[in-house]
């Protein structure tokens, strides 16, 4: 049984953009320059074209994909984020669009994108519906992130529960769409979920 409970809301609770831009400080990249696994080995599958990277942080996702030859936007909480992306996309001597943006509030525009990346943030619940409106008809959705699992196998004080997917619940988030690729399965040490699924036309 999930050990999940309801919490009030903590008036003197950070927020995203303070975390973020706190944990992104200094010159190193927290979670490398590389593309994280299913961006790596999929993104053959992702339909050509515009891409947006949600929660793109440091932008590692945003510039691979850049180089993979796709017209990339990127936006983060984190405006701290978004200087290392760019730093990172001029090393690179790649173009990528990226800007700070309250992901609480984003609005995706209509049948903008032909693929959306998502990785390691969990959105809120209306923010699918979002997705299925910004992508193009056969336009690609592709995630990764920790499983609830990760967090009590590995606890952290970086790792919400709340930032975590109890298992199988990426299939009912996207049961609007075609999934293509699924995986739970543990990478060594981590508990993730990996999914790209396409928009039906």
């Amino acid at each position: 049984m999930d050990d999940f409970q309801y919490r009030e809301p903590d008036p003197n609770k950070r927020t995203a953009a303070e975390v973020w831009n706190e944990r992104y400080a200094g010159g190193n990249y927290l979670f490398s320059k590389e593309p994280c696994l299913v961006v790596r080995n999929h993104f053959e599958a992702f339909r050509k074209g515009k891409v947006l990277d949600v929660a793109m942080g440091e932008g590692r996702n945003a510039i691979f994909l850049a180089k993979q030859g796709f017209t990339v936007e990127g936006v983060d909480c984190s405006s701290a984020a978004v200087e290392k992306a760019e730093r990172l996309a001029e090393e690179q001597s790649v173009t990528v669009d990226v800007k700070s943006q309250n992901l609480d509030f984003f609005l995706m525009p209509l049948m903008k994108y032909d693929s959306v990346v998502m990785t390691y943030f969990k959105p809120l619940t209306r923010f699918y519906s979002e997705i299925k409106r910004g992508l193009v008809a056969g336009g690609t959705v592709v995630m990764e992130a920790y499983l609830t699992e990760q967090a009590r196998r590995h606890p952290s004080p970086t790792l919400d529960f709340d930032q975590c997917y109890r298992p199988n619940e990426l299939l009912h988030a996207l049961k609007d769409f075609e999934v293509l690729f699924y995986s739970e399965l543990p990478q060594g040490s981590q508990c993730t979920v990996q999914v790209v699924a396409r928009k039906s036309r």
